[in-house]
C-alpha cells in the first residue's frame, strides 16, 4: 500500500490547526482550569500559560493561508521544519520534566502522544517530500 503524501501532508495541516486552536483557546482563555485538569506540576503562572496559547492561536492563523499553497514544497518545506523541531522539543521539555521535575506521567501523557504524533508524521512526510 502506498502512501499519498500530499494527502497525508494536507490530513497533518488541518489536524494540526485544529489542536492549535483548541489547546490555544484554552490556555488563553483558562489557563487555570487547563492546569487544574491536566495536573501540570507545583509550578502555575497564568501569564505564561495564556502567552503560549496565544502562541498557539498566532501559529494556527499563520498557517491557515497556507492551505492553498500546501501543493508548492518549496512554501511548506520551512513550516513543516518548524512543525517539526517544536514538537520534537515538546517531547524533550516533557521528558524532562518528568526526569528533573517530578511531574505526574499523567500529566504529560497528552502532550507527549500529542507532540510524539506530529514529529514522527512530520519527519515522514519531510522524507517523502524530499524525494
Amino acid at each position: 500500500m502506498a502512501f499519498d503524501v500530499d494527502k497525508e501532508l494536507k490530513i497533518y495541516v488541518y489536524i494540526g490547526i485544529i489542536v492549535l486552536i483548541i489547546f490555544g483557546l484554552w490556555l488563553f482563555i483558562s489557563a487555570e482550569s487547563y492546569h487544574a485538569i491536566m495536573g501540570g506540576g507545583p509550578y502555575f503562572n497564568p501569564v505564561t500559560y495564556r502567552y503560549l496559547g496565544g502562541v498557539y492561536i498566532a501559529w494556527a492563523i499563520a498557517i491557515i493561508p497556507l492551505l492553498k499553497k500546501l501543493d508548492n514544497w518549496e512554501i511548506i518545506q520551512n513550516w513543516m521544519i518548524l512543525a517539526v523541531i517544536a514538537n520534537a522539543l515538546g517531547v524533550i521539555a516533557c521528558i524532562i520534566g518528568l526526569i528533573m521535575y517530578n511531574f505526574a506521567i499523567g500529566s504529560l501523557i497528552i502532550s507527549i502522544i500529542l507532540n510524539l504524533f506530529f514529529t514522527i508524521v512530520g519527519i515522514h512526510i519531510y522524507i517523502q517530500k524530499r524525494k
